[in-house]
């Protein structure tokens, strides 16, 4: 039998082979397909342009922007001092060597395909327009918008925002980069908020695995689906998840199944640690939106705070080369803003933060290249 992620990758080829050669453009054509190293391609479309330009006409977007500097700026630091003691810790033992391999690799293994691909998907696609969005308030030309693929594989959306944007103020590209990972970290938040409201979602809860040594074992069956404990129906995870808080060590408790066509009864203790051993799964559905719901939510922060290392091309860069500015412009005609500033620039530009960049993406290429050995 043909595996998910094999049936995936077939389907992804077919797709990438008919892009390629429907989209066979020359080097100088701005729309249309461009691949690099035969498995990377950008797709560039004009969709993403109307969107921007409706949306990124309002000018309360640039006080969005400027609002989100400052958590950036917090999110930042903390993504730095995360990274930092993290590759000590890879280098050190202390940290698994697999905690350092790239997310693509974790796709069919860890992360399973159609949720990841749809958190990662909703992240970059958001990210990108947030960019966008921001930008177009400020009147930044919106080069082109388009798609990332990964031969097929879509990774999501992009936006290219024009020349204009280097010549903008620090302040302006700090708005604008900080908005892309702001809302990463917001969707993430909105996951975490709603999550709780989807395990009160009715479903069937199904036993998947029955643990050996546990007084469950030789008892209740994989298959069978839970209907009540101690006579109390169980009819969503939430169910179940209260219902289990509530059962103490060495407890003696009825579990009722329906096995077939047949409602059993049985009566378990429960093992030292308040356990029975056994695994239970909604319907597959709601698993899909949990695993969905989880990984959106997970994707979302490592993209959000992955972003925010002061290293070009990332958006920390352009957050943490605002900084002197966003200071200075603090007070108007203050002295005392103006000297603070001055000392930050001294420590913080563009110089200096070419060179983070370079020992940045040094550590993380170690770092994966560990990971692999």
């Amino acid at each position: 039998m043909v595996s998910s992620t094999t049936l995936i990758m077939m389907i992804s080829l077919i797709i990438w082979t008919l892009l390629c050669l429907y989209y066979r453009r020359g080097e100088g054509d701005e729309r249309g397909l461009k691949v690099y190293y035969g498995i990377l391609g950008i797709l560039r479309t004009s969709w993403g342009l109307r969107v921007i330009d409706k949306i990124g006409r309002y000018k309360f977007w640039q006080k969005i922007g400027f609002l989100s500097i400052p958590i950036a700026i917090v999110a930042s630091i903390i993504t730095l001092y995360t990274f930092i003691s993290s590759t000590l810790g890879l280098f050190s033992g202390s940290i698994p060597k697999e905690s350092s391999k790239p997310i693509i690799f974790l796709f069919g293994d860890v992360i399973p395909w159609i949720p990841g691909i749809i958190a990662l998907v909703l992240g970059i696609t958001l990210h990108e327009l947030a960019h966008g969005i921001v930008a177009r308030s400020f009147n930044l030309r919106i080069k082109s918008t388009g798609l990332i693929l990964l031969l097929g594989i879509p990774l999501g959306a992009f936006v290219e925002i024009g020349e204009d944007f280097k010549k903008a103020s620090r302040k302006i590209r700090g708005a604008v980069a900080s908005a892309g990972p702001v809302v990463n970290i917001l969707l993430f938040l909105l996951v975490f908020l709603i999550t709780p409201y989807v395990f009160n979602i009715p479903s069937t809860l199904t036993v998947t695995k029955v643990i050996e040594d546990f007084p469950a074992s030789g008892i209740l069956m994989e298959g069978d689906i839970l209907h009540s404990i101690n006579g109390r129906r169980i009819r969503s995870l939430s169910d179940f998840q209260e219902l289990v808080k509530e059962i103490g060590p060495g407890e003696t408790i009825a579990v009722t199944v329906v096995r077939g066509e047949e409602v059993k009864t049985f009566q378990l203790t429960t093992s030292p640690q308040g356990k029975i051993g056994i695994v239970v799964e909604p319907s597959k559905s709601l698993v899909f939106i949990i695993e969905t719901l989880f990984w959106t939510g997970i994707l979302n922060l490592l993209l959000g705070f992955f972003n925010l290392l002061p290293a070009l091309p990332l958006d920390g860069f352009h957050i943490w080369n605002a900084i002197p500015e966003i200071v200075r412009d603090l007070k108007a005609n203050s002295k005392i803003t103006e000297t603070i500033s001055k000392y930050i620039e001294y420590l913080i530009n563009e110089r200096s933060l070419t060179t983070i960049s370079v020992t940045i993406w040094l550590l993380i290429l170690a770092s994966i290249l560990y990971s692999l050995v």
